[in-house]
C-alpha cells in the first residue's frame, strides 16, 4: 500500500470510528436510520466482545453482501477471519449467519448488483482496498416463533420515539424564550420542582429536571405508542400530545407555582411537538415492519 493510500485509510478510519459510526449506530437503535443502512456484529478477535459496525444494506433474501472499503485491514474483516459467525441487523430484526471473504470477487461489480449507489460511492471514495464479504444467513424460524409480541413491539416503538422526542420537543418553548428575552432554562427549572418542590438553587433544579424530563418523555411516548391506531397515527398522536398538555399543565402544573407561571402557549406547543415526533417515529417503525393501513400495499 502506498503512503498516500495508507494516509487515506487512517483518515477515513478515524472519521468513521469517532464520528460517523457512533451517529449511525444511535440512529439504528432509535429506529430512524435510513433503509440503506444495516449493522454488522462481529466478535472481537482479542476481546471476545460483540463489535458493531454500520454497513450498507446488502440484503438479498438469505444472503447479505458487504464491500469492505479497507479489505483485510478493516477491523471487522479481521474479526471475521478469526470467527466467521456474525449477526446482521436490518430494520428491527437481527439475523445470524456465517461470513466468507471473497478475494476473487469483483467488488465494483458486486456494488453494481447490490444497487445501493450512494453507499457504493461513499465506499469507493473512502476505500483503499475493496473486498467482497458474503454472509450466508441462517434460515428464519417460523413467523410465530420469530415475531415479537405486539405489546413488546409497541413498547419498543415508544421507547425509540421517546428518545427522539425528549431532545426535540422542547424546541418551541426554547425558541420563544430566546425571542421574548426570557431565560431559556426557565421550563427546565420549573420541571425540576416536580422532584424538588421546595428547592430554589438552579443547579439542583437542573439536575432534578433531567430524570423528570426523561421519565415523562419515555412514559408518555410508550403510552401513546400503545394506543395509536394503524391509520392516522400522526393525527392521533398530535391529539394525544394536546391531551397530555391538558393533564400536565392544567391538572398537575397548577400545584407547582413555577410550572403554573410559565407562558402556557409555548408549553402547549412543546406538547404538540412531542406528540407529532412520537407519532412520526412510531408510524415509521410500523411501516418498516409492514404494518401499513388495510388497503395499502406495504412498501419495501
Amino acid at each position: 500500500m502506498s503512503i498516500s493510500a495508507d494516509r487515506k485509510r487512517r483518515a477515513s478510519t478515524l472519521l468513521a470510528t469517532h464520528l460517523v459510526n457512533p451517529l449511525v449506530k444511535r440512529a439504528v437503535d432509535a429506529g430512524i436510520a435510513p433503509p440503506m443502512v444495516a449493522v454488522l456484529e462481529t466478535t472481537g478477535r482479542k476481546s471476545g466482545l460483540p463489535r458493531r459496525t454500520p454497513v450498507g444494506n446488502g440484503l438479498d433474501r438469505d444472503t447479505f453482501w458487504i464491500v469492505a472499503e479497507h479489505g483485510r485491514r478493516a477491523a471487522y474483516v479481521r474479526n471475521v477471519e478469526a470467527n466467521s459467525r456474525v449477526r446482521i441487523k436490518v430494520g428491527d430484526r437481527w439475523r445470524a449467519g456465517t461470513a466468507n471473504l471473497l478475494p476473487d470477487d469483483d467488488p465494483r461489480e458486486r456494488q453494481r448488483r447490490i444497487g445501493r449507489r450512494l453507499n457504493a460511492l461513499v465506499v469507493r471514495a473512502m476505500g483503499t482496498d475493496l473486498l467482497t464479504v458474503r454472509v450466508d444467513l441462517d434460515p428464519l424460524p417460523s413467523e410465530q416463533e420469530s415475531r415479537p409480541s405486539v405489546l413488546s413491539e409497541r413498547v419498543a416503538d415508544g421507547l425509540a420515539a421517546g428518545a427522539v422526542a425528549a431532545v426535540l420537543s422542547g424546541a418551541p418553548s426554547t425558541a420563544y424564550a430566546f425571542a421574548a428575552g426570557r431565560a431559556p432554562l426557565e421550563a427546565a427549572l420549573a420541571a425540576g420542582t416536580l422532584l424538588l418542590p421546595r428547592e430554589r438553587r438552579p443547579g439542583r433544579l437542573l439536575l432534578a429536571a433531567a430524570p423528570v424530563h426523561l421519565a415523562l418523555s419515555f412514559g408518555w411516548a410508550v403510552a401513546l405508542s400503545l394506543v395509536l391506531p394503524r391509520r392516522g397515527a400522526l393525527a392521533a398522536a398530535a391529539v394525544g400530545g394536546l391531551g397530555i398538555a391538558a393533564l400536565d399543565l392544567g391538572v398537575v402544573g397548577r400545584r407547582f407555582p413555577r410550572i403554573a407561571c410559565l407562558p402556557q402557549a409555548p408549553q402547549v406547543a412543546d406538547h404538540l411537538a412531542f406528540g407529532l415526533v412520537v407519532g412520526a417515529i412510531v408510524a415509521r417503525r410500523r411501516a418498516r415492519r409492514g404494518l401499513t393501513p388495510v388497503g395499502r400495499p406495504s412498501v419495501a
